[in-house]
């Protein structure tokens, strides 16, 4: 299963079929693009779910993020 949802205008992608879930998170400065890999590897076994965080998306306005904006998010 693969879908696409959208969360406060960012994407989530969900892949995967498994009865649990892994919530990957990227760190800086990349996008959720950094664990295709690692759902190729799992996406069998569990539910992968990742996103690109607010701002690091190379198609967003390049808006700033503050910490307690990241974290409601």
């Amino acid at each position: 299963m693969s879908s696409l949802l959208s969360v406060s205008g960012v994407d989530v992608h969900v892949e995967g079929d498994g009865a649990e879930t892994i919530l990957m998170v990227h760190g800086w400065p990349d996008t959720y693009r950094l664990w295709d890999a690692t759902v190729e590897a799992l996406k069998g076994r569990y539910r992968c779910i990742r996103f690109t965080l607010p701002g690091f998306d190379p198609r967003s306005d390049g808006r700033k993020h503050t910490l307690d904006e990241l974290i409601a998010f």
